[in-house]
């Protein structure tokens, strides 16, 4: 290591070779590393979906998932089984181990599954499918004064022309029923054309296709064969035949039965600010890079609202503001921490050296990348907080080189000589306190379950940051030094930095000098001060006084409002009552409003929902409300609905309010 070193300060073209060659393939790794939210982590889920319609939560335990539970006993590969049933379908989420192959434990699962025979006889085929990473980017709604139809058919114009980017592939459209068909069959007129049930069921299932009839080849081009019957429209299904005479005439379908067009008959219902909306969720995928789905939606979305203007587009949640604040972040952390290395150093020093120990930074940071890029990381809120952390602590064995180098050539050595001995006389003291730091963020690398797939990225951005900034305070920065021209003897030395001297040497011999000789002189009293903190700190914590907790409960600007009433409540019951809560959130912000100076809205939109609540139930009988508040607005509306508004006004109904 000391010779390395030594070679490197006496030849300093290899360390502009390393140092220039880092940061460039360091500027590379970061253009192709992706952003995300979350870690992606490897898959560990496998779903198994079957639908019971018509079917009660109960029934769906008993006569679905119960049985699949059972089958899926003692299958190796497997940590745990969880299921949810709901009405007209259950499901069930098998988790597997962290190093067992998901391939080999999907193909067991679907064994296990295809040898249920006993199903109830209304239920459908088992859906079984291995989750992989698809992570929420962006969910846009779509409202306005229009009706249902309209509605529906612009949102999934909309959503094709997001689908039809290069930068987004998956987008799926909530808050809107699926339409339906009902054929309403006459007993007379069946008799009076002797006409049996399945007779209409057959010819409808029989016509209502699109099929293909193959193709034929001429010498000019390639004919295809293409039937076309499917119908999308009540009065296609009318035109249907079911059954022809011999006399020439023609049965249809128009003739026996009334064909009604509507909506699907399921709580699946979302409104934006009173108004009927569609959602359209937009989610990433394991190759896609969330900034840029987010960019592209966005410029969709404006575009959108230049060409309709009964209805308008409104991001309802972005999941890269939290990315970007950190970025923000990160970057304003780094660029303070170079100002006040720079200054600080070159106080107390010169600003050629305080130059150099501030390279720590971008060089530790370009090589931190390059290890990412080649992990296949990604940028996420894990990773950010890795770098934020670690941004404030790249430089500190820099500052410490940097300094002795400096002391060593202040005592009248040269340059290239106070860089050797100045680099080599710290190297026990400064490693030891890198790699202390790193051992601590290496235990994160054995932390199992969700948490540990996330934390290990964190560990490796801190841990590659740590090692590329030992590399540089002693492979670098001591040979930019001896070839500095901040250290060369008989320089002139200006007035005011005359002065800066004095005063450093002043405090050191005046204040400094004497307080460490009496530390020196009483040293029990010195060890047991930080002894008596430490056992005061221990003590508030183990009375209780300060309390702890894994991660901070930091507050939002969104306040969850989550229904579940007696199971089978309709509808319209559930709609009513989440009505009612919305418009008294409405009140409170006009007399928070009228109370304000700037008279600003504290509520920016509500959100209501009749389906589903945040709590994983779903149905008639559940719903919710997402209060969108102004910044920092929080606290006062936690307190004001859950305190003053909603006990008094539904205690009453003997509901669980959430």
């Amino acid at each position: 290591m000391q010779r390395l070193m030594a070679y490197l300060i006496r030849y300093p073209i290899w360390v502009q070779v390393f140092m220039g060659s880092v940061i460039l393939f360091g500027l590379i790794s970061l253009a192709q590393i992706r952003f995300s939210f979350f870690p992606e982590a490897i898959p560990r889920i496998i779903m198994v979906e079957v639908r019971y319609p018509g079917a009660s939560p109960d029934e769906v335990a008993e006569g679905v998932v119960l049985k699949i539970e059972e089958n899926l006993e003692g299958l190796l590969g497997i940590e745990r089984v969880t299921s949810v049933s709901k009405e007209n379908v259950g499901i069930v989420t098998v988790e597997t181990t962290i190093y067992s192959d998901i391939d080999k434990v999907l193909t067991d699962v679907k064994n296990a599954v295809d040898r249920i025979i006993s199903f109830p006889q209304d239920a459908e085929n088992p859906i079984i499918f291995k989750q992989e990473f698809n992570a929420l980017s962006l969910v846009i709604g779509i409202n306005g004064d229009t009706d249902l139809y309209n509605l529906k058919d612009i949102s999934e114009k909309f959503r094709d022309e997001l689908l039809a980017t290069e930068e987004i592939s998956q987008v799926s459209i909530t808050g809107l029923p699926e339409l339906e068909f009902s054929i309403e069959l006459s007993e007379a007129k069946l008799r009076q054309y002797q006409l049996r049930f399945e007779d209409i069921r057959l010819s409808v299932l029989k016509s209502n296709l699109n099929i293909s009839g193959g193709k034929f080849d001429t010498e000019d081009e390639e004919i295809l064969i293409r039937a076309w019957g499917r119908g999308y429209y009540a009065e296609d299904i009318m035109n249907i035949p079911i059954r022809g005479n011999s006399d020439g005439t023609v049965i249809l379908l128009r003739d026996v039965a009334k064909v009604h067009e509507q909506w699907e008959d399921i709580p699946n219902k979302f409104y934006y600010n009173g108004k009927y909306s569609a959602s359209i969720n937009i989610n990433q995928t394991a190759s896609e890079d969330i900034l840029i789905i987010a960019e592209k939606a966005k410029e969709l979305m404006q575009k959108f609202n230049e060409e309709h203007t009964a209805v308008k587009a409104v991001v309802l949640r972005d999941m890269t503001i939290m990315l970007s604040q950190r970025i923000d972040l990160l970057v304003k952390n780094g660029i303070l921490g170079l100002i006040l290395i720079i200054i600080t150093l070159g106080f107390f020093l010169n600003l050629r050296l305080s130059y150099w120990v501030a390279t720590s930074i971008p060089f530790s940071f370009a090589g931190m990348f390059i290890v990412a890029n080649f992990v296949g990381i990604t940028v996420n809120v894990m990773t950010l907080a890795g770098m934020i952390i670690v941004v404030g602590i790249l430089v500190d064995d820099a500052i410490v080189v940097g300094e002795n180098i400096f002391a060593h050539f202040e005592r009248g050595k040269t340059a290239l000589q106070a860089a050797i001995d100045g680099s080599k006389e710290v190297i026990a003291p400064v490693m030891t306190s890198v790699f202390t730091t790193v051992i601590i963020f290496l235990g994160l690398f054995f932390l199992e379950g969700r948490l540990g797939e996330m934390m290990w990225q964190m560990s490796l951005v801190v841990v590659a940051s740590l090692l590329f900034s030992l590399a540089e305070a002693f492979l670098i920065l001591p040979s930019h030094l001896a070839h500095s021209k901040g250290l060369r003897h008989g320089q002139k030395v200006y007035p005011i930095r005359k002065k800066i001297e004095d005063s450093i040497i002043k405090v050191t011999n005046k204040v400094y000098g004497p307080v460490l000789k009496l530390a020196l002189a009483h040293k029990w009293i010195v060890a047991i001060v930080p002894i008596a903190f430490i056992m005061i700190t221990v003590g508030l914590l183990k009375g209780g006084l300060v309390g702890v907790t894994f991660f901070p409960n930091v507050d939002g600007d969104e306040i969850p409002i989550n229904i579940a009433l007696v199971a089978g409540t309709q509808e319209a019951k559930t709609d009513s009552i989440l009505y009612e809560i919305e418009k008294i959130c409405w009140q409170i912000n006009d007399e928070i409003k009228d109370e304000r100076e700037d008279h600003k809205d504290v509520v920016l939109s509500v959100q209501r929902e009749i389906g589903s609540n945040g709590l994983g139930e779903s149905g008639s009988h559940t719903g919710r409300l997402l209060v969108q508040l102004l910044d920092g607005e929080i606290e006062i509306w936690r307190a004001t609905i859950f305190q003053t508004v909603l006990p008094p006004r539904w205690v009453i109904f003997q509901r669980h309010l959430i």
